[in-house]
């Protein structure tokens, strides 16, 4: 029998220390084309997506439950280089990492911004100034459940492959499109594209439900707090608001954009292209 494997406890060990530098810098992620995701259900994502990964860390805690242990299994046979680490270790490179015992490096898609406007899917979303990665996160799992062909991160918005909006997307990344370009890019690929840019704003006239959201569509939202910038205002096609009670002046940016995203899946009657 084989001798047990030891496990990193080095928070000095060259992979862990690469780690943890692309947890914190944005521009090393993306230099380094590579991303980190932990957790269970993520990892199971990455998996079924067949993404391409780069490492894995998996720690004590995955063989603690038969579904982890059954996720370790399956990791090992994937090919992608393993590293052993303490509790201790995961939890230096992302903390909450270590209580689910497994952590990946991924490499980071290459999307671009023609090919996601050019979805056959009718919808994709755009958000600006959305600064929570949790929110981002959020908004790319409901993206993903509604049916939209994408998501484009705008300027202010948090990194959409950071892992804490990975972790609130549980993986969407793996199957969504996702990338971050300028205002200007965007617009100037939206009308290249043919897509009619529709933008949430409080004080419009129209209510989702007013306009067609079943043609081909680029869906504009922004910070709960600013709203969207005058120039995506002024670009917009149209502008819908959402219908709240009396007394309530705003929602949360990532339950705005379920809301606008569900009336579209209604419009086209909850038809989900593969």
């Amino acid at each position: 029998m084989s001798p047990p494997i030891k496990a990193v406890d080095s928070l000095q060990n060259p992979a862990v220390k690469l780690a943890r530098a692309l947890e914190r810098d944005r521009a090393l992620r993306t230099a380094r084309r590579t991303y980190l995701a932990w957790g269970i259900h993520p990892a199971q994502e990455a998996l079924a997506a067949r993404a391409p990964l780069r490492q894995a860390f998996l720690g004590p805690a995955l063989a603690e439950s038969t579904e982890g242990s059954d996720l370790d299994r399956r990791i090992c046979a994937s090919g992608v280089p393993i590293v052993r680490a303490t509790t201790r270790v995961l939890e230096s490179i992302i903390e909450g990492s270590g209580d689910q015992g497994v952590l990946l490096l991924a490499e980071l898609p290459g999307t671009d911004l023609k090919s996601v406007l050019s979805s056959t899917r009718p919808l994709v979303l755009a958000a600006h100034g959305v600064q929570d990665p949790g929110n981002v996160g959020s908004i790319l799992r409901s993206a993903r459940a509604l049916g939209a062909g994408g998501l484009v991160a705008l300027e202010g918005c948090a990194d959409p492959f950071g892992s804490r909006a990975v972790r609130a997307a549980m993986g969407t990344q793996f199957t969504l499109p996702a990338l971050s370009c300028s205002t200007g890019e965007f617009l100037a690929g939206a009308r290249t594209a043919g897509r009619q840019l529709v933008a949430a704003d409080p004080a419009a006239r129209d209510t989702p439900a007013d306009v067609d959201l079943a043609r081909p569509t680029a869906l504009l939202v922004g910070s709960e707090g600013a709203g969207l910038p005058r120039d995506l205002l002024e670009a917009a096609d149209l502008r819908v608001r959402i219908p709240m009670a009396p007394g309530v002046s705003s929602l949360n940016v990532h339950a705005a954009a379920a809301a606008l995203l569900y009336e579209a899946a209604r419009q086209r009657g909850f038809s989900f292209s593969p």
